[in-house]
């Protein structure tokens, strides 16, 4: 017998108990996340396939699986996925949503920091909007790189400290904001406090750093400018020269990190 899922009704009740002072717009927000996250998925693989290659038959870890929708959508597409999470109630959720929508993954409870993977193990690994959650981001981008075989790449996203609407809370500056007056300015606006997503802020070169702490030998992709506008195809030439990634001006940070 098929499963079947309501993950908008999922939604309304993981985040209404877990966000308790969130804004009518926050919750909005996480709900609509959530009932698009395999679309979502379906656009990453895209991505893939233009920038990093196919998915079928490749070994991928999801950091951070949520609801499932990505790891959904890479397995629907042919690849062997692996996912991990800190939240047994999201796991529950996931197995249930990829059950729903016939997609078999492996998901495991994980405590946050080492991953119970061996070394050298997945093609790819994914940690979309996963990093800014977590306490220790520098270890679990070290241990990130150590499951990855050789030449294998890290897919990572979070949003950038620097563009002005914070992407979670929906307010204005408040990436900007040491944490007392975030604290302070979030209550004034009535969003949900930062320690309720575990929330943190980092810039392009807060990952560089993580990066070269992780003693991992790595390389970034940059994007194929076929097809740029002259203006940006200079701009992106000039911050390559200089060993700057195009996605420091972006609303999320996004890296393509190559293991050597």
């Amino acid at each position: 017998m098929s499963q079947t899922i309501n993950i908008k009704e999922e939604a309304q009740k993981y985040f209404a108990g877990h966000y308790p002072a969130a804004s009518r717009l926050e919750l909005e927000k996480q709900i609509y996340d959530w009932e698009n996250k395999i679309q979502d998925g379906e656009k990453l693989i895209e991505f893939f396939l233009d920038r990093l290659g196919t998915v079928k038959d490749k070994r991928i870890l999801d950091v951070g699986f949520g609801s499932g929708g990505i790891a959904i959508a890479f397995n629907r597409a042919g690849a062997i996925m692996s996912g991990v999470d800190v939240d047994p109630e999201l796991k529950n959720i996931a197995e249930r949503n990829a059950a729903a929508n016939g997609a078999g993954i492996d998901f495991k409870i994980y405590n946050g920091s080492k991953l119970p993977y061996d070394d050298d193990y997945f093609d790819y690994v994914i940690c979309a909007s996963v990093l800014e959650h977590v306490s220790q981001p520098a270890e679990l981008l070290k241990e990130m790189l150590r499951v990855l075989k050789p030449e294998g790449k890290l897919f990572l996203s979070l949003p950038n400290k620097y563009y002005p609407k914070e992407t979670h809370t929906l307010a204005y500056f408040v990436s900007y904001l040491p944490p007392d007056l975030a604290s302070w300015y979030l209550k004034i606006l009535k969003r949900s406090p930062l320690e309720y997503d575990n929330l943190h802020f980092y810039s392009y070169f807060d990952i560089i750093k993580m990066l070269e702490k992780s003693l991992y030998a790595y390389k970034l992709h940059y994007k194929n400018m076929t097809g740029s506008s002259p203006i940006k195809k200079a701009v992106m030439i000039a911050l390559k020269k200089i060993n700057i990634h195009y996605t420091i001006f972006l609303k999320q940070l996004i890296f393509i990190i190559e293991k050597k």
